[in-house]
């Protein structure tokens, strides 16, 4: 009763599970996916950097208004009325006088006065600096784009790893529930047996851990469909508990199993050159390795930019001064061109040009050691293509070997001419090959798409 309580669960879950094949679940998680989504804001802030440094090359404009209020003890002193002297041709005063005060000089002073001005800044030149740093922000949003191409690879190549270990896991668990049963069965021949007389102990206690060891397996394969499924649903994204991977028809590789398998050593080498050539082209990792050095270059020229003059414009016009606030005072303008040449500094833009050169030169070296590393594990991953294959073809052979020496085996120990040991013997060997089998049809599979993981999403 307990196990039927237990089994009543994983019933309604199987009944109502939504299948969903891989290409769609690559695509949900595309969509839904976190790592995706926080690589398109990515994009997404350096389109607006990108902007924002094609603003550098545009004027700017900006309105003051100020307001000044003097002190009542600084205003009286300034509009105080004072009497001069009036002097004659010979310097002689006359006995006349004039009345003055300081507020009656220019344009007079208010206790509260209002002035407004229109400021216009235009860049001309700063030694490349606004050109070059649109230039790298351009450049950031290209490596930007293709870490977001990389990203989407990334996770189908993780998705279809789960998914592709999910499935191989549930053949597993097949193959494990056919060993039990067979164990079980066998145990309890073998326990008929003893009691005849016709075998030893020792051949119930073997079927016994043989038993114990598949119900264990069992368990241990359980457990880890388990944590596959619960790391699948969050890479897509998706918190319905219903969706479950589709199967996979695995035989509808076999044509194309049985081509790599067959081809030769020169035809191996034609098709790998044609696909590291394909990488080279369009992998994401590699252009993304080639923007780096492109923005090393240009910081080197900002750097030597700075030993360059720099000019500037800027436009001032000043609608009103008065004690109101009306734009009807007193107004006037000026256009002011500033031209400033570097001299001298030390020595510090110098050291900021040598220092950049020689990062510019670390990153190309680096540059290069990582290109031939992913060019060599591209390689790789497409002769482990061509090797999966081959092992699929062998392990064909050997479980149909196994399969014919369960047999004979079999019909042998039910005459009494071998022992028990070579029966679990051949037991073993046929359940090894079939898990065998199931493995490398899915870890080819899987390699295909790790190939897909070495070229553009556009690249088929």
């Amino acid at each position: 009763m307990r196990k039927l309580i237990l089994l009543i669960p994983f019933l309604i879950s199987t009944l109502y599970a939504k299948p969903i094949n891989l290409e769609d679940s690559i695509e949900m998680a595309l969509q839904k996916n976190k790592e995706m989504q926080a690589e398109e804001y990515n994009l997404k802030s350096a389109s607006w950097s990108k902007y924002n440094a094609f603003a550098n090359f545009l004027p700017r404009v900006t309105f003051n208004s100020t307001i000044v209020r003097i002190d009542n003890e600084t205003y009286d002193q300034a509009t105080e009325m004072y009497q001069l002297q009036v002097l004659g041709p010979t310097g002689i005063p006359t006995g006349d006088f004039i009345p003055f005060s300081a507020s009656a000089m220019g344009s007079g002073i208010y206790q509260t006065s209002y002035t407004n001005k229109l400021t216009i800044q235009q860049p001309i030149f700063n030694g490349g600096k606004v050109i070059l740093g649109y230039q790298l922000a351009a450049l950031s949003k290209n490596q930007a784009q293709l870490a977001l191409e990389n990203k989407e690879l990334d996770i189908a190549y993780t998705i279809a790893s789960t998914y592709l270990n999910y499935l191989k896991l549930e053949e597993i668990q097949k193959l494990t529930g056919k060993s039990l049963a067979s164990s079980s069965s066998h145990l309890k021949k073998a326990k008929a047996k003893f009691e005849t007389g016709t075998v030893t102990k020792s051949d119930v206690l073997q079927w016994q851990l043989k038993l114990n060891n598949d119900k264990t397996s069992n368990f241990e394969v359980e457990n880890n469909l388990n944590e596959i499924k619960s790391y699948w649903k969050n890479l897509l994204g998706s918190v319905e508990d219903e969706l479950s991977p589709a199967k996979i028809e695995i035989e509808s590789y076999n044509d194309e199993i049985e081509v790599y398998a067959g081809m030769t050593e020169e035809q191996i080498t034609q098709e790998k050159q044609m696909f590291l050539q394909k990488v080279k082209t369009t992998s994401p990792a590699l252009n993304s390795i080639d923007l780096v050095n492109k923005m090393m270059k240009k910081k080197l020229g900002l750097e030597q930019g700075s030993f360059l003059p720099s000019v500037n414009l800027q436009f001032d016009y000043q609608l009103e001064s008065d004690d109101k606030l009306n734009f009807s005072g007193e107004d006037n303008w000026n256009l002011v061109a500033a031209v400033s040449v570097p001299l001298f500094s030390s020595g510090s833009r110098y050291s900021k040009v040598k220092q950049a050169k020689y990062d510019l030169m670390k990153t190309r070296k680096q540059s290069e050691y990582t290109r031939e590393n992913y060019l060599i594990a591209a390689a790789n991953v497409f002769t482990r293509m061509i090797t999966k294959a081959k092992l699929i073809m062998d392990n064909k052979t050997a479980l149909e070997l196994a399969k014919e020496n369960q047999k004979v085996i079999n019909n042998l120990y039910e005459q009494g001419m071998v022992t028990n040991s070579e029966l679990l013997d051949a037991e073993t060997m046929k359940f090894s090959s079939e898990l065998n089998l199931i493995s490398s049809y899915y870890d080819y599979i899987l390699t295909k798409y790790e190939i897909k993981k070495y070229m553009s999403s556009m690249e088929e």
